[in-house]
């Protein structure tokens, strides 16, 4: 499958529009109580997490913000989670950070429960076990500790859902999704009266695109936005469509996962970062050059590239030659792990290995070891017992299972139900929009090294190509981190995408 097809489909997607008519709780939860389902205020409860030795008292709300058109008529009904740190009544507000996965189709529980969140899913490696999910934990990495948070689901996503099949057309599409998110934030911040609060919005993988939208639309709006988070990020689908360019932008995460399965010269595993730095620079030169040259290279210019393909990879350079070049994630996810083996490395996080029932078995997403976090498995009870929101209706995510089951085979994965029709396919200019209209938005993009659906190299080929003075160009930061697609998987790259987001918050500039 290739890989703008993944992009868009395969990661986290989702099933049929569930109908919630008229589901929404209200009231604080007091024990022996069942809170009404009637209005957009949220369940509200108390907690408090222990964070490297200090207590953080918070508090929590799960609730439904109504979609209105300018005619008041109800749209839709946004579902959210938010977290806020319990403060004196005159202090300053907090930043406030608005958080979204990709897809598109997933919700946002994985973000929630597994990077930013209070409480952190305690999953070890290997496959999770849905009768013995592992433990929530306290996150000491929670981006509570420098912001209040807000986890939305967009619509047809985990419980948010449109009043009609008609208006859920209006949001499984590229401009609707975006609006829609920039109309729940301005909401948001209207009715817990945050209008002053500094603001960020965070986003996942296709989350990323969507953010990119979303800061659009709110520097028309003049709702000013000082900064915009993105892990995995993608902002121009249609470079990714480029067979040539694709193969340039993935060749660092395919040494990258070269270097992680042991499969590089000594001296190439010496130093992650260096290595794949060379591998990038010469994809980006003799790489881009050889594939340009398309049937005109000669038989020594081949030869030599395939040598070189061969030494970053790990792949033989014969399986260069045969593949002209050019190898899908798919077949290198295979050929990495090298010949014989009934393997594959996870395509989200390619340092994990996936077994083939059978030499040649095609690539099925459902099956990849990098997209088992288990947090489906505890999202009902969490929500439940610990925020209050008592519903039986499906909450929707990655692979459908709603009601009722699809004639086809994923046609109740969003996805294939998305309107790319309406499709704005590159996003980069909406950011440089965004960028030139609000001189105070800085954006920070962040990477795993081992992931082959967002590759690192193609967000940075789209913002050096999208015209921006030195001053905007100054406001956009990269890092990589030792992880997948959801690098935050990994401990490491968790603790330090804590300290990095903390960092670009902390240095906002102070007002005019």
């Amino acid at each position: 499958m290739p890989l703008l097809r993944k992009c868009i489909v395969a990661l986290l997607a989702l099933s049929f529009p569930h109908m919630m008519r008229g589901i929404a709780l209200s009231q604080e939860i007091k024990p022996g109580v069942t809170p009404s389902f009637s209005s957009d205020e949220p369940v509200v409860t108390h907690h408090q997490v222990m964070i490297h030795g200090q207590t953080l008292a918070y508090t929590a709300r799960a609730g439904f913000l109504s979609i209105r058109d300018e005619e008041q008529t109800l749209r839709a009904r946004m579902f959210y989670v938010a977290y806020v740190l319990d403060r004196p009544a005159d202090a300053p507000p907090r930043p406030l950070l608005f958080a979204w996965n990709g897809g598109p189709g997933s919700n946002a529980s994985l973000l929630e429960l597994a990077a930013i969140g209070p409480k952190r899913l305690n999953k070890g490696p290997g496959p999770s076990n849905p009768r013995k999910p592992a433990a929530l934990v306290e996150n000491e990495e929670t981006w509570l500790q420098f912001a209040d948070l807000v986890f939305v689901d967009p619509i047809n996503t985990g419980y948010s859902y449109a009043l009609t099949p008609q208006y859920l057309e209006d949001f499984l599409n590229d401009q609707g999704d975006a609006d829609s998110i920039a109309e729940f934030i301005r909401l948001y911040r209207v009715h817990f009266a945050l209008q002053t609060a500094p603001l960020y919005i965070m986003g996942e993988s296709y989350g990323t695109f969507r953010a990119a939208g979303v800061a659009d639309i709110l520097a028309k709006r003049r709702i000013p936005l000082d900064g915009v988070v993105m892990l995995s990020a993608v902002l121009n689908f249609e470079e990714l469509s480029s067979p040539d360019l694709l193969q340039v932008f993935l060749l660092p995460n395919y040494t990258a996962t070269a270097f992680i399965q042991h499969r590089l010269s000594p001296d190439l595993e010496a130093s992650l970062p260096k290595t794949v730095e060379q591998a990038q620079h010469w994809a980006g030169t003799e790489y881009l050059a050889a594939l340009f040259a398309g049937d005109t290279l000669s038989a020594e210019r081949r030869k030599a590239a395939a040598q070189k393909l061969a030494q970053f990879t790990g792949i033989p350079s014969e399986t260069w030659e045969q593949a002209n070049l050019r190898i899908e994630p798919d077949q290198f996810a295979v050929d990495v792990l090298g010949p014989g083996k009934l393997e594959f490395a996870g395509h989200y996080d390619t340092s994990q290995v996936g077994k083939l029932a059978h030499p040649g078995e095609p690539y099925n997403v459902s099956d990849d070891p990098s997209l088992d976090n288990g947090v489906s498995a505890v999202i009902y009870s969490y929500l439940r017992d610990e925020l209050g929101w008592k519903t039986d209706a499906f909450y929707a995510g990655a692979f459908g299972g709603g009601y009722p089951s699809p004639a086809s085979f994923r046609a109740d994965w969003m996805s294939e139900r998305w309107n790319r029709g309406m499709s704005y396919a590159d996003r980069g200019a909406a950011l440089a929009d965004a960028l030139a209209k609000n001189p105070r938005l800085r954006v920070f993009i962040a990477h795993g090294y081992f992931d082959l659906s967002t590759p690192f190299a193609g967000t940075e080929y789209t913002i050096s190509h999208l015209g921006l003075s030195p001053d905007q160009r100054k406001r956009i930061s990269f890092v990589r981190y030792e992880g997948g697609h959801a690098a935050y998987i990994a401990p490491a790259a968790r603790k330090q995408f804590a300290k990095d987001v903390e960092a670009f918050i902390a240095a906002a500039p102070t007002e005019q």
